[in-house]
């Protein structure tokens, strides 16, 4: 028995002494690894600091000096070692980053790293005007002097960007994970898979797009509950683009249009779309006077406010107005619980203007196309419809040969203000408060066929169309 007590003791002695050993090696590779992303970050740092103008935070152009970088909410690290080696028409996105894990890791890094950005969250908010911004490959940044002066701030801007938009990706994606149906207010359960839009070529992404999508529709005089209820004389007979174009230019409301004298450009487009209430009087320099579709959400249909049975923006201009239904509801549903009366309005005008072409959107149309964005992220993205400025893209590309999103990636010129006709600033307006702006700015960036001077200095993204790509 002493023998066995004994043998037990060492057997003891021995198991508890190498847990304490095993314990203290993974101790000390911990604290290896945290000095080697330390020693990383600085040299990353450093990076950006000799290469991107100075500075480690986004610049906020605010019209009177430029660049400005006042804001410590919108830090970020210019990863210029891999930008340096990427093609001028490819997206950071799409370069040396191969699998979802390489992804995962290198998103979760720059949280751990301390470099997270406040991110809004309004569980009860009304859908936000879209924020997007213009710009042109004719028109200049005139704060640039040389070629090389360009290409370097611009890599740097666009790694701090690319930064920012992962971060509040991450971050919503956490708070979504914590708060579960209490970020759901539309019920959405999806159930199709969680990929990456990273490796896959812009033909791939596009293409993707026409068959999970299609076009997108627009509710017929066939469709219930509206043929029951008498309404079917009301709905226009034509489709809502009947011709192809060739050049289409996506126009957004955002503050950096300001000053930026896109307006000439904007107009030489075959095609032109803007949103809700944005006005072109006094602002022609900046953002033309060609409107050929105007997509208006439900308040903007709804509210006294817009005037939106009287007011010039809404007449001699295709409209095409949208309200968000839950997740998995049919047209029946919509229309007995739709977000904001967009129906009465909407027979009113056509009764009053029937000439006019004005269309209902079919909200499941929105929600494939939020499928569509989930598909292509590795991460929960927010669980509200797409903005107005995905939807656009969406709608065009089966008519466009290309299509220009002018400043929907904000550019050098990005501003915390939220229209370029108010003074009002919100840098949410740029990272998402209700829509999934980040997914879809990076996707936009995987579609993108511009070089990086076209995206983040001239401030437009340019997309190929179904037809183009032969999709």
């Amino acid at each position: 028995m002493r023998a066995i007590a004994v043998s037990l003791w060492i057997f003891i002695n021995l198991v508890f002494v190498g847990m304490c050993g095993y314990i203290y090696l993974l101790w000390s590779q911990y604290w290896q690894y945290v000095e080697r992303q330390q020693e990383h970050m600085s040299e990353l740092m450093n990076t950006a600091r000799s290469g991107g103008g100075g500075s480690s935070q986004i610049f906020y152009y605010n019209h009177d000096s430029y660049p400005s970088t006042e804001d410590p909410d919108v830090i970020a690290v210019a990863y210029r070692s891999k930008i340096n080696a990427l093609p001028k028409h490819h997206s950071y996105d799409k370069a040396g980053n191969k699998s979802s894990v390489g992804l995962f890791r290198k998103w979760q890094q720059l949280i751990v790293s301390g470099l997270a950005v406040k991110t809004v969250q309004r569980r009860h908010s009304q859908p936000r005007f879209p924020k997007i911004q213009v710009s042109n490959d004719e028109t200049q940044c005139t704060e640039w002097s040389n070629s090389d002066k360009v290409s370097s701030r611009v890599l740097a801007y666009k790694s701090q960007l690319v930064v920012q938009l992962r971060r509040v990706l991450l971050e919503e994606s956490s708070v979504f994970k914590t708060r579960g149906n209490g970020n759901n207010p539309y019920n959405v359960h999806y159930m199709g898979p969680r990929g990456s839009y990273v490796g896959k070529s812009v033909q791939e992404l596009v293409c993707g797009l026409k068959k999970k999508v299609g076009s997108i529709r627009t509710v017929s005089a066939l469709d219930e509950p509206f043929t029951a209820q008498g309404l079917r004389e009301l709905f226009p007979k034509t489709p809502i683009f009947t011709e192809k174009y060739n050049t289409c230019a996506i126009v957004t409301n955002a503050g950096s249009l300001s000053g930026s004298r896109l307006g000439t450009f904007i107009d030489t487009h075959d095609m032109v779309l803007r949103f809700n209430h944005a006005p072109t009087s006094g602002y022609e320099a900046d953002v033309g006077t060609k409107t050929t579709l105007r997509i208006v959400n439900s308040q903007v249909v709804s509210k006294p406010s817009f005037n939106f049975m009287t007011s010039s923006l809404y007449q001699n201009v295709i409209l095409l107005a949208w309200d968000p239904s839950n997740y998995s509801s049919t047209l029946q549903q919509w229309y007995q619980q739709p977000d904001f009366d967009v129906f009465a309005p909407y027979f009113e005008r056509r009764k009053l203007y029937p000439e006019q072409a004005f269309y209902l959107l079919d909200p499941r149309s929105q929600w494939t196309l939020w499928d569509y964005i989930q598909s292509l992220i590795p991460v929960r993205i927010r669980k509200n419809p797409p903005s107005s400025g995905f939807l656009g893209l969406a709608l065009m590309l089966p008519h466009c040969s290309h299509v220009n999103l002018l400043e929907y990636v904000p550019s050098v010129r990005l501003t915390k203000r939220c229209h370029y006709w108010d003074v009002a600033e919100d840098s949410s307006c740029t990272f998402g408060v209700w829509h999934p702006l980040a997914a879809e700015k990076l996707l936009a960036l995987a579609l993108n066929v511009a070089s990086d001077q076209s995206v983040f200095s001239d401030g437009y993204v340019q997309v190929p169309g179904y037809d183009t790509l032969q999709c």
